[in-house]
């Protein structure tokens, strides 16, 4: 390593998903210096999360969306100030935009590490960039090449450490307590949402899966995960379905809660979203549905885990909302087969250790 790194920052602001791909690099980094103080400028709605990762000292929340009213900007040249005055020795920027290359900018940290591809010209920002050769695809491994590359960190474990907080510990099982969950196996997490349309399989889709897999995996109960935002989401599959209606659980937990409850559940049904990261981060096999997006890209990390990929000529389009005139992807992908998979992985139940890498793809 050139230089001394006993004070680091790291720079991965966004989105839920992305914020878990880091916590790999970062346990890395804290085990190569296990003497180094590590604080993480992450967006305040998911410095929660980052107060879960035991390597990390400091959360240093970014209130994205205060700071973009004119009137809070001054409120931005203390929150640099701040970060200058914690005297970082070095800034390791994992999310590659102009933003967070800013953001290691202005920490006053001499040297700088980020992705020689960073985007919207945040390369010019580093004193270090990283180029990462083309077959290392997965976030998680690109976080991970870049901080062994920077600091000659020989390990190349990927694991994820996720501490539980007591408080949402108590909510999780209070909340399977009041909607009769607790006690049932397997028990199945369904998130039917995502922040793209086009990664929204329609309602009908999961009240169907589900159904179906009532009627296969004896004593399977079922609960729905998502936001206050998300909630007519999960209404919706709830109308759509028949007896094996899911207990919806949208809006009633903190992200924090949200963790425990996917760490308690036996195998998670979702789109590709945040939820289905946080899933694969605790160790809880999903049953992923991918359209517009590349599982090898951004699929959830580690072996137990089946994704189904729809197919579509546009595809990957990494489209918000589907080009086509009907969604290809949605319509390519069998109910029957994903319920077969959910029964599988409901009957195998969680394997002790996941080897690493992005997992298998299932043709739709």
């Amino acid at each position: 390593m050139r230089g001394s790194a006993v004070n680091i920052l790291i720079v991965k602001p966004s989105s839920l998903g992305d914020v878990i791909h880091a916590f790999p690099a970062v346990r890395l980094l804290k085990a190569r210096f296990p003497e180094a103080t590590l604080s993480w400028v992450v967006n305040d709605t998911y410095a929660d999360l980052v107060g879960l990762c035991p390597d990390v000292a400091h959360a240093l929340a970014f209130r994205r969306h205060r700071w973009a009213q004119p009137r809070r900007w001054s409120e931005v040249i203390g929150f640099v100030r701040g970060l200058r005055a914690r005297e970082f020795t070095v800034a390791v920027d994992l999310q590659g935009l102009l933003r967070s290359g800013l953001i290691a900018r202005f920490s006053g940290a001499p040297r700088r590490v980020g992705f020689a591809a960073a985007r919207e010209g945040a390369a010019r920002c580093y004193t270090e960039r990283v180029l990462t050769p083309a077959n290392v695809r997965h976030a998680v491994d690109r976080n991970v090449f870049l901080v062994r590359s920077a600091f000659g960190i020989a390990d190349a474990t990927v694991a994820w450490s996720l501490r539980s907080a007591p408080d949402a510990q108590a909510d999780a099982a209070a909340l399977l307590g009041r909607h009769r969950l607790e006690g049932h196996r397997p028990l199945i997490g369904v998130a039917p949402a995502a922040r793209w349309p086009s990664k929204t399989w329609p309602p009908e889709f999961f009240a169907d899966v589900i159904g179906r897999v009532s009627a296969g995996l004896d004593g399977a109960a079922f609960w729905l995960c998502g936001s206050e935002s998300e909630r007519a989401v999960g209404e919706a599959v709830r109308a759509a379905g028949g007896d094996a209606r899911p207990v919806s659980l949208m809006g009633e937990s903190n992200l924090l809660t949200m963790v425990e409850l996917l760490r308690r559940t036996d195998v998670l049904l979702t789109n590709d979203s945040g939820p289905m990261h946080v899933a694969a981060a605790v160790g809880t096999p999903t049953v992923a549905l991918f359209g517009p997006t590349d599982p090898a890209l951004t699929g959830p990390y580690g072996s137990g885990h089946r994704v189904f990929q729809g197919h579509c000529p546009h595809g990957p389009c990494f489209e918000r909302t589907c080009p086509a005139a009907t969604p290809g992807c949605q319509r390519s992908v069998s109910a029957a087969a994903v319920a077969a998979a959910v029964v599988e992985a409901g009957r195998r139940g969680k394997a002790p250790d996941r080897p690493s890498g992005p997992p298998a793809t299932i043709p739709g």
